[in-house]
């Protein structure tokens, strides 16, 4: 009886499968999704907090001649949108209608100028490697420089390398440093392609080419710390 239905039914069932399922391409922009296990920061010394989507940028800047900055700004902004939607919903993935119309948009946000990481002008940047003080426990370190005025010459940047924007701002708002002023810049901003379109170990990020020309950059870590790994100047 079980072989009789699903011969009878096959074709009517085949015909619904193919119907309701219809690949709109983007697909061919995503790198495969880390597991789990791999979805860790060695300098960082932490997992990262969410499965972010990293974007293929030779395709990127073949098929939409998207600038480097553009496709990190790409990047971080589709994974933000995804990250919106999985903390209003107990999903955890995405149609593929859902993930086309998340990545048109913003693809369309991106190439019509908007930024989520935008600096005003100024001479110098200070990058504070969140990590690098949470190793060692000196986040207090972190407070003692903004309660001494350090960043009111200098703008402060937030990096983390395992914290997603919106975690890093939820973050910084839980330990009092919300008045800091802080930019911030996430682990979904990281990818494994260089500005050249090279393929490297590991996911970086080069800085320099987000910031304004002639601004200098320094890296903010704990004594006997090294720099973070995955930003480069």
């Amino acid at each position: 009886m079980l072989l009789l239905l699903c011969s009878c039914g096959g074709g009517e069932l085949r015909q619904k499968v193919d119907d309701s399922y219809h690949t709109s391409g983007v697909e061919q922009f995503f790198l495969p999704e880390l597991p789990a296990w791999a979805n860790f920061s060695t300098a960082g010394r932490c997992y990262k907090s969410s499965s972010f989507q990293y974007l293929d940028f030779p395709k990127l800047k073949t098929s939409y001649q998207l600038s480097y900055p553009q496709m990190v700004e790409l990047q971080g902004q589709f994974n933000e949108r995804r990250e919106s939607y999985f903390s209003s919903t107990a999903l955890r993935f995405l149609k593929p209608v859902e993930e086309a119309a998340f990545f048109s948009n913003t693809l369309e946000q991106v190439r019509g100028g908007v930024k989520q990481f935008k600096l005003p002008n100024a001479p110098e940047v200070e990058i504070v490697w969140l990590e690098g003080y949470l190793q060692i426990n000196k986040i207090d370190e972190i407070k003692k420089m903004i309660s001494s005025g350090r960043f009111n010459q200098r703008l402060p940047v937030m990096f983390s390398s395992c914290l997603s924007r919106q975690r890093l701002n939820q973050w910084i708002q839980e330990n009092g440093m919300g008045d800091a002023g802080f930019y911030l810049l996430g682990a979904e901003w990281l990818n494994p392609y260089n500005s050249a379109g090279t393929l490297h170990s590991g996911l970086r990020l080069e800085i320099m080419k987000l910031l304004n020309p002639g601004t200098k950059a320094t890296f903010l870590v704990p004594e006997k710390t090294i720099s973070p790994l995955e930003i480069t100047l």
